[in-house]
């Protein structure tokens, strides 16, 4: 129980890092400079850059809790629930167009994640 906790925790924080950065990167504040200068400055004063590094801060204690705990050949799948998560995400939070294509792919990822890491008798 506690190694799919902390399998979780690492998918949800790597799912609530990817749409900080997405929304720190489509602020629609106007660019103090232009440029790469402009950019990167940009992306230096976006508290929701700072906010995804954060989270993703702990999901790295996360994941090396999971690590510590889950054979690899279970974490790393379960870490492709990620995608699924971001695509779900992307819908709700940042209302995103998915098409059905893009759905049924989600689905049968998280399909595959369960046949490779749902327990065994």
């Amino acid at each position: 129980m506690l190694m799919f906790a902390l399998l979780l925790g690492s998918v949800v924080c790597d799912v609530a890092g990817q749409v900080c950065f997405k929304l720190g990167v489509s602020d629609d504040r106007p660019p103090t400079r232009r440029g790469v200068a402009g950019f990167v400055l940009g992306l230096v004063r976006s508290p929701w850059i700072a906010t995804g590094v954060v989270v993703y801060a702990l999901e790295f204690v996360f994941w090396f809790g999971a690590l510590s705990v889950a054979p690899l050949s279970i974490a790393i799948p379960f870490a492709a629930l990620s995608y699924c998560g971001v695509v779900i995400a992307s819908r709700l939070i940042l209302h995103e167009h998915i098409s059905a294509r893009r759905w049924a792919a989600t689905t049968v990822v998280a399909a595959g994640v369960a046949v490779v890491c749902w327990p065994t008798a």
